[in-house]
């Protein structure tokens, strides 16, 4: 069966900020693929969207924990057993699972995690790719989620770009600067940049860096000093955050201090491999990349 496009339905509260990442991904796509939104399960399962062939994929938007009712859920479920499903949870949703279970495990992804599961669920389905049986374990989910070894292969744009990894955490400097490399990018690592020594412009023997990570974990006058430091030792630079959960407040706490993402500290291949194949199709990012010759 051939897939040149797919049928895409969203349900819940699309005007929620939390789900704006979400949001953005289905606005690119909407040119490819067709997509409805509606507010409720049963408002979707009573369309006739769902009357002949359930669409491709279902995207739930859950912002608390007993927002959907269980027999929806169910209803839903049932009617969609050889669609994709996934279930985009807010914070208030992560003890689900635990205290109470509505939705499997193979349909939650958390919100910052969810534009890339949501991209890689609609690739698999362009390549006819099986869907993840609901029953599946969370061993196989997180299986599942890894991708293809063809997805952890190093991005050979990244080779003429340079990197800085700061946090306060000397054994995460080293995995996420480890990380980093396997990516193809050469990073330096570097401690808090505290007010005790002179901060000025700083480049490689390679050229400027392009790309600062800032550890944001725990938020603070601390971090938040040497974030701002940070940017006039790398003027040039890209800033990104990363933090373990950055959609739990934490946004609130930064919304000034202009990144242009902050990424999931937990989950390298849907928050940083991600992340950074979005910066390269950026144009902005594209204009700043050396040439061969290094110029």
């Amino acid at each position: 069966m051939s897939h040149p496009s797919a049928t895409i339905c969203v349900i819940g509260n699309t005007h929620r900020r939390e789900f704006r990442p979400i949001l953005e991904v289905l606005q690119r796509i909407r040119n490819k693929h067709r997509v409805t939104a509606f507010p409720a399960i049963n408002a979707a399962l009573a369309d006739p969207l769902f009357k002949d062939v359930p669409p491709d994929l279902c995207i739930v938007l859950q912002s608390t924990p007993r927002e959907y009712h269980p027999q929806d859920v169910n209803e839903l479920i049932g009617r969609t057993l050889f669609s994709r499903v996934i279930c985009c949870f807010g914070p208030w949703c992560e003890s689900d699972g635990r205290n109470h279970s509505i939705w499997p495990d193979a349909f939650r992804v958390p919100v910052r995690l969810s534009a890339s599961v949501i991209s890689r669920e609609l690739d698999a389905l362009l390549r006819d790719e099986d869907t993840l049986p609901v029953t599946s374990s969370r061993d196989e989910v997180f299986a599942h989620r890894l991708g293809r070894i063809q997805e952890w292969q190093p991005l050979s744009s990244l080779k003429h770009l340079n990197g800085a990894v700061i946090s306060a955490d000397r054994v995460f400097r080293m995995t996420l600067s480890t990380a980093l490399k396997d990516l193809g990018l050469k990073s330096l690592k570097l401690p808090l940049i505290t007010e005790r020594r002179t901060v000025t412009p700083r480049e490689t023997t390679r050229g400027p860096i392009h790309l600062v990570i800032h550890d944001l974990d725990p938020w603070g006058q601390t971090v938040e000093r040497s974030l701002h430091a940070s940017r006039t030792m790398f003027p040039e630079a890209v800033f990104w955050g990363i933090a373990t959960m950055p959609d739990a407040g934490l946004e609130v706490e930064i919304i000034d201090e202009e990144l242009s993402a902050v990424i999931p500290r937990l989950d390298f291949q849907h928050g940083l491999r991600w992340h950074v194949s979005q910066m390269l199709s950026n144009s902005s990012i594209q204009q700043a990349m050396p040439t061969a010759d290094g110029r």
